[in-house]
C-alpha cells in the first residue's frame, strides 16, 4: 500500500517574475554611418554627390535622437516625439548596424557632436514632446 505522501510530485518552486523599475532604461547605443542625400543618390557625377554624416542614438531598439550632418548645409537634428516622420522608422535590430563594423561610436562622441549642432538648445525646446524615456531623465522630465 501506498501514502498519499508517495504519490504526490515533488513541490515546485515559482518565484514571481522580476518588477520591472520605474527607472529601468533600455541600452543607450550610437552609430554614424557615411550618408548620400537622397536627392544626390541617383546623380551621374560622382563629384556631385554630396557625402554627409548620418548620427544615430538609440534607446533601446528605437531611436532617440538623429543627426544629419553635410558640409554645405545646416545640421538636421531630429529627435523622437517631434520629428518621428522625418527619422528612422526601424528597431536597431532592423537596421543592421551592430553588424556593420566601424559604425559605433561612443557616447560622448555624439554628444560632442550634438551640443555642436546646438542639440542641447533643441531638446530643451521640445523636451515637453520628447518620447525617450531616457531623455526625459536626462531632462529632468517626470511622466506616468
Amino acid at each position: 500500500m501506498y501514502r498519499a505522501e508517495e504519490t504526490l510530485p515533488p513541490p515546485t518552486i515559482t518565484r514571481p517574475p522580476a518588477a520591472k523599475k520605474d527607472d529601468d532604461i533600455g541600452a543607450q547605443r550610437f552609430f554614424r554611418i557615411p550618408y548620400v542625400r537622397p536627392a544626390d543618390e541617383y546623380r551621374s557625377e560622382s563629384h556631385d554627390k554630396k557625402q554627409g554624416m548620418w548620427y544615430a542614438h538609440f534607446d533601446g531598439q528605437y531611436i532617440a535622437r538623429q543627426m544629419e550632418i553635410y558640409p554645405d548645409k545646416a545640421p538636421k537634428l531630429l529627435v523622437a516625439g517631434v520629428d518621428d516622420l522625418n527619422m528612422c522608422e526601424l528597431s536597431l535590430d532592423q537596421t543592421g548596424l551592430t553588424k556593420k563594423k566601424g559604425a559605433e561610436i561612443l557616447g560622448k562622441e555624439f554628444e560632442e557632436h550634438w551640443a555642436e549642432c546646438d542639440g542641447v538648445k533643441y531638446l530643451k525646446e521640445h523636451a515637453n514632446k520628447l518620447s525617450s524615456k531616457f531623455l526625459q531623465k536626462r531632462l529632468g522630465i517626470v511622466r506616468k
